[in-house]
């Protein structure tokens, strides 16, 4: 079988779990940065990562995403949401709905991760009333600094793992 990993990176993190996810893998295997990939044709399996925007995938992954057409693909993610929260299965699900009919999501994997700086430093006027610095969330953010981490990458490698099994069955 053969699999490619594919990730789009704003703070490193995606590019993080994505290494992680591809150093799980068994067989055959390719990792590129969204948009610098060769034809998805030949590949068995395929892995979208994406870095969480506005409860979605980033406007690279998308175009990723909808472009996958009769592949078994299997969807990850970073954001600076809990990985049990709503807002993770919305990341997930909201990436997910964009996959063409013809393909099959064989699963999904989250993690947390570092957010960029302007959500926690400098921000806008309207960025306060949109997402005010409550406490809940600066505590969010700053457990948020220290992801991904070891487990976080062990995880993704095991989900890896399971879905390349999956997509063998």
């Amino acid at each position: 079988m053969k699999s490619l990993v594919l990730w789009s990176s704003r703070t490193g993190n995606t590019k993080a779990i994505a290494e992680a996810v591809y150093e799980a893998l068994p067989d055959e295997k390719d990792i590129f940065e969204e948009g610098r990939q060769p034809s998805v044709d030949g590949y068995d399996l395929i892995f979208v990562g994406f870095w969480g925007f506005r409860r979605g995938a980033d406007f690279t992954a998308r175009r990723t995403i909808e472009s996958l057409h009769g592949k078994k693909v299997a969807i990850f993610a970073t954001a600076g949401t809990y990985p049990d929260s709503q807002a993770a299965r919305d990341y997930l699900d909201n990436a997910a709905a964009l996959l063409p009919e013809d393909s099959e999501c064989l699963g999904t994997f989250i993690s947390q991760g570092r957010v960029h700086s302007f959500h926690i430093g400098k921000r806008s006027e309207h960025a306060k009333l949109v997402h005010p610095m409550t406490p809940d969330r600066l505590a969010r953010l700053q457990e948020a600094e220290k992801h991904p981490n070891e487990d976080d990458f062990r995880r993704a490698g095991e989900w890896a793992v399971s879905m390349a099994e999956k997509a063998q069955a």
